[in-house]
C-alpha cells in the first residue's frame, strides 16, 4: 500500500466539485414561474457591459464568454480570447503573466471548481479586492483608494435591488452558495436565513444548506439535507454531488458508490462526476471501479487539454494499491512530466516511484517513456 501526498481522501488540486453549486442551471427559470426572472439573473451581460465602459480590458472565466458575443465589437475586444481565458483560469501563473501584459481593470471569476486555484490566489493577494459576490461568482478590482471590499447587503438595499420576492430569494440562495465555495460561511448562513423567510425555492435552499453543512464538516447533516433536496427534485445534480461527498466522509461508502454510479450514468462523463466516482470507489475499496473511473477521467481531461498531473497521480496510486506495479510506475512517469505541479509534488511522485522499485534501484533508472507517452501528457 502506497502512502501518497495525493491521497484520494484529501481535497484534489483543481476539480473537487462538492461545494460548487450548479449556478448556471439554477438560474434558468422554471416553467411554473408566473413571471420572467430579472434580466440580471438570466445573464451577466449587463454586468459585463458595465465593467468595460471605461474602455479598459476585463478578465472573465470561460463560462461568461458566450455573454460577450451580443456586445458591440468595440467592447468584445476588451475581454480575453477563449484560449487565454481557459488557460489562465486553470493556471494562476499564466493568469498573472497575462495580467502583467494586459493590466486588467476588473476580474469576474465564476464559482467552478476548475478555477479554485486562481480564486484562492486572488483572495490572498494584496493587489486585488473582492468587491462583489453574486450568483455569477466573484468580482475583483485592483487595490486602490476608494475600492471597498464586499459586505453583506442591508435589508433596505436588497429590497431596492430585488423588489420581487422570487428574484430576491434566488439571488440570496445562489449568492450564499458561492460564499460557501470560498469558505465565507457566516455570511452564507445569514443570506440563507433571509431567503428562508421568503418561502421560495425550497429545493434550492435545501441543497445550498447542504453545501454549507458540508463546508463545516457536518457530514450527517449534509446527508440529511441533500437527501431532502433530492427527494423534492431527483435531478438536482449539485445536491447529489454533495450527498456523495457527505456519504463518503460519514462512512457510508457503498451508498456513495451507488449514488456516484447513478450520477455518471445520468449526467455523463466529465472530470467532476468521474472524480467523485473514483473517490466513492476508493472509499468502498473497489479497486477495479476506482481505476476504471480514473482512466476515463484522464481520457476526458486529456481530450479537453486540461492539466493531468493530479489525476495521473491518483491513477498511479490506484494501480499501486491494486498490485499493478508496472502500470503504477508508467502512470507516475507520466504524472512527473506535468508542468502544473509544484517542485514538492514532483519530489513526492519520485518518492512514490522509488518506493515501488525492486531492490535498491532508483526510479531514475527506468527507461524513458516513448514519444507517444510523452505527447499524451502535454498540457
Amino acid at each position: 500500500m502506497v502512502t501518497a501526498a495525493f491521497s484520494m481522501k484529501k481535497t484534489p488540486l483543481h476539480f473537487l466539485p462538492f461545494l460548487a453549486l450548479a449556478v448556471l442551471s439554477a438560474l434558468l427559470p422554471a416553467g411554473c414561474h408566473r413571471r420572467e426572472m430579472d434580466a440580471r439573473l438570466v445573464s451577466p451581460a449587463t454586468l459585463l457591459q458595465t465593467l468595460v465602459q471605461s474602455g479598459v480590458p476585463v478578465f472573465i472565466t470561460p463560462e461568461f464568454l458566450p455573454c460577450v458575443a451580443p456586445l458591440p465589437a468595440s467592447q468584445r475586444t476588451l475581454f480575453p480570447t477563449a484560449s487565454d481565458s481557459e488557460r489562465a483560469s486553470r493556471d494562476k501563473s499564466l493568469f498573472w503573466k497575462l495580467h502583467r501584459q494586459t493590466n486588467f481593470s476588473a476580474l469576474l471569476i465564476g464559482a467552478s471548481p476548475a478555477w479554485k486555484s486562481l480564486t484562492s490566489s486572488l483572495l490572498n493577494s494584496p493587489l486585488w479586492v473582492l468587491t462583489d459576490v453574486s450568483p455569477w461568482g466573484y468580482l475583483f478590482k485592483p487595490q486602490s483608494a476608494g475600492v471597498l471590499p464586499w459586505q453583506l447587503p442591508s435589508e433596505q438595499k436588497l429590497d431596492q435591488q430585488w423588489p420581487h420576492t422570487s428574484d430576491r430569494a434566488r439571488f440570496l440562495i445562489l449568492t450564499a452558495g458561492n460564499l460557501a465555495v470560498i469558505n465565507r460561511l457566516p455570511e452564507a448562513e445569514q443570506l440563507l436565513a433571509k431567503a428562508e423567510s421568503l418561502h421560495q425555492f425550497p429545493t434550492l435552499l435545501l441543497g445550498t444548506r447542504a453545501s454549507v453543512a458540508a463546508a463545516l464538516g457536518h457530514w450527517e447533516e449534509a446527508v440529511t439535507l441533500a437527501k431532502s433536496s433530492l427527494h423534492a427534485d431527483s435531478g438536482n445534480r449539485a445536491s447529489q454531488e454533495i450527498l456523495i461527498r457527505a456519504l463518503i466522509e460519514s462512512g457510508h461508502a457503498d451508498e456513495a458508490l451507488n449514488q456516484a454510479l447513478d450520477l455518471v450514468s445520468r449526467d455523463g462523463e466529465n472530470t467532476e462526476t468521474l472524480f467523485l466516482l473514483a473517490r466513492a470507489a476508493n472509499g468502498a475499496n473497489s479497486d477495479k471501479e476506482e481505476i476504471d473511473a480514473l482512466v476515463r477521467l484522464v481520457a476526458v481531461a486529456r481530450a479537453k487539454k486540461q492539466p493531468l498531473g493530479a489525476s495521473l497521480t491518483y491513477l498511479g496510486q490506484a494501480y499501486a494499491k491494486s498490485g499493478d506495479r508496472g502500470e503504477a510506475l508508467r502512470t507516475f512517469q507520466q504524472a512527473e512530466m506535468a508542468t502544473e505541479l509544484s517542485e514538492e509534488q514532483h519530489k513526492m511522485i519520485r518518492e512514490l516511484m522509488d518506493h515501488l522499485m525492486e531492490g535498491d534501484r532508483s526510479s531514475s533508472t527506468l527507461p524513458t517513456l516513448p514519444a507517444e507517452g510523452k505527447s499524451m501528457n502535454a498540457k
